[in-house]
This record gives C-alpha cells, structure tokens and sequence, in this order.
C-alpha cells in the first residue's frame, strides 16, 4: 500500500480605476519594473498591464491558490495577510515550510463574496482567472475596482487571449517565471524587496541542483490525479504541475494539453500509459479523501494493465504545492525523492525541506 507521502529524511495602489483594470491583457509575463512613480506608489507589470499601486501595501486578501500565499510568506509578509483562502488542513505544511503561524489570520468562507472582500477593507485583492476572477462567485476585477480596491492577477493564470475573456486559455509563462514574477512583484508592493532576491536565488539555487541530478535512460511519465470519478481533472502543459513534474526529472503526460487545469477521460490516461500517479491531498476534514482517490484509480478497468496500477506506483502530495507559488519547489523536491523511491529515477540524495510524514 502507499503511504500518504513518499518521501526520504528532511533536510535541512491608490485604488486602480477600472478602465485600468479592464484593460485587454497582453500576453508577456509579469514581473516588476524598477520605475516609482511618485513617493508612495509603484508601477510593476502584471499579465502584460502596466498599474500603479499604493506601497506598501498593508492589508492583502489573498485568494484562490493556496501555494501563492506561500509566496507572499516567503517574502516577510505574513503581517499584511488580512485574511486568505487557505483551508485549516494546510496550516501545518504552509508553518513548517515557511517557519511562521498562520492560525490567527482570518479565513475567508467558500465561495468568496464581494460582500467578503470588502468586509476585510483591502488595499490590495489577489485572485487567479482560474479562481476568484473568473467569476463564478460574482466577484472580479472590474467590479473590485469600483469599489476602489485595487488587484493583482497570479502570474500563472494569465489570460493567452485577453480579449476573449473567460473563454481564453490560461498560461502565458514559463511555470517557474510565473513564481519568479510573483515573488518580485510581492517584494515591490510589500516593501520587501530584499527578502524577495532571496527567496528567488534560493528557488534558482534548488532548482539547479534538481537539474543537475541523475537522470535514467528515460524519464518515467507522470499523471497528476487531483479528483474525479467519471473522469478525472488534472494539469497540462501550462500550469504549475508541468514545471514541477519537468524539475523532478519526469514527464506529464497530458504535456500536449495547451491549458492549465483541465478535464480528461480515463481512456485519454489509458493511452498514455502512465507510469506513476500522482495523487492530490486536499489535507481536508474527509478523513478517507485520498483513500478513495486510490480506489477510483484502481477502479478504472482501462488502467488495470498500466505499469502505474499494476506496480502500485502511487504517490501523494499535497495539492497545495502544486498551485502557483513558492511551495512549487517543494513539490519538484518531494516528487523527485518519490520517483526515486519507486526506483524511477537515480539515486541523487534529493528530499523536501520537510517530512511530510511528520505532518498531522
């Protein structure tokens, strides 16, 4: 049987006007300019957009992908969190990884309100087009800014074609430019510029030795099984699973997916013959969650003769390292040292920063 985690020993703005925001996106990345438009205010690029913000910024609702709150952790600003969306369950990873507590920052219920949002008073709201902004709980960034709250789009859910709105496909970046950007850009508006050239050679640092580690003769195909039962949803080549999967020395096998998260069939997973599963832990309050992932697995007639199921290549990890954010790295980490376990990969001596055994 699997454990939960395969894993080895740790080792040690003034409000922007709405015509602003509902400005058609480019498709270049994000990342932070230099510029400082006056005492006070900065100008940084996001999803193509040029916007000033006030800075720094001293009350963020950070929403819709979990790793990303890790991202502004990283950076020092655990104090401007006015509240997140991160679920109770993650608390423990999120304080073993980024040496904080996070037990007292306000939680938002699900689905996020605009009622919600405004109740927390913020002078910056940070949302993904996969999640909050794509507005299936009435909240975007249009009708932020008129009730002059100010937002940052997740670098990872940049829109291809902005003028096609909800209709076009996400991903528009490198995953790890995505993080790179994110980290940046959240120094600017924090005021924590040096703690963010940190984090970013330390992400650079990690992912070199991940690069440099052993490879086989061919590097073993991953599926990434985040839910479903009458079919599955899972990542392409665009979303964060692709870098990690890449780092670890593996390949997705939905890499000729031109999305992020998406819908499959099981027969579509059947044909590409994956060698190991990656399953998503919610680390929610469903005490059987990944226990029944597992099942719904081994359930699928058109998987039963694939190395994956018949070996018993099971993987678990936290889905919160695998939405856009620092936590990216953990996960590229976490999975290399899993691959190598199931002896898909050389020995390289890789493990996460912590064991996610010891988790409660």
């Amino acid at each position: 049987m699997p454990t939960r985690a395969r894993t080895l020993p740790t080792r040690a703005l003034p409000a922007l006007v709405a015509t602003l925001v509902a400005a058609p996106l480019a498709l270049s990345g994000c990342a932070a300019s230099e510029a400082e438009d006056a005492a006070g205010s900065v100008t940084l690029e996001n999803c193509g957009e040029e916007a000033t913000y006030d800075a720094p910024v001293e009350r963020i609702v950070a929403t819709s992908n979990s790793a990303n709150v890790g991202t502004l952790l990283r950076v020092g600003a655990l104090d401007r969190i006015a509240a997140m969306s991160l679920s109770a369950g993650n608390d423990a990873l999120v304080e073993a990884l980024f040496d904080v507590e996070v037990g007292d920052v306000p939680r938002l219920a699900s689905p996020i309100s605009m009622e919600a949002v405004v109740g927390q008073e913020p002078d910056l709201l940070v949302g993904s087009y996969s999640g909050l902004f794509s507005g299936s709980s009435g909240v975007t960034r249009e009708d932020a800014a008129e009730r002059g709250i100010p937002t940052y789009v997740i670098s990872d859910s940049c829109r291809q074609d902005p003028a096609a709105g909800a209709a076009s496909a996400l991903g528009t970046m490198d995953p790890w430019d995505a993080v790179r950007a994110d980290l940046e850009n959240y120094g600017t508006l924090t005021g924590n510029e040096d703690e963010a050239a940190a984090a970013r050679a330390e992400l650079d640092e990690r992912l070199a030795a991940l690069a440099d580690a052993p490879r086989g003769d061919a590097a073993p195909s991953v599926l990434l099984f985040d839910s479903g039962e009458t079919d599955l949803y899972t990542s392409g080549r665009n979303g964060p699973p692709q870098g990690i999967i890449e780092a670890a020395g593996a390949t997705n096998v939905f890499d000729d997916e031109d999305t992020t998260w998406f819908r499959a069939s099981w027969e579509a997973v059947a044909e590409r013959e994956p060698d190991v599963v990656v399953v998503m832990d919610y680390r929610s309050d469903a005490a059987d969650e990944v226990e029944q992932k597992i099942a719904t697995i081994r359930g699928q007639a058109a998987l039963a003769g694939s190395a994956a199921v018949a070996e018993d290549r099971i993987i678990v990890l936290p889905l919160a390292l695998f939405t856009s954010g620092y936590g990216n790295i953990e996960a590229a980490e976490q999975l290399r040292a899993g691959l190598e376990e199931l002896g898909l990969l050389p020995d390289s001596g890789t493990t996460g920063t912590i064991d996610l055994d010891d988790l409660p």
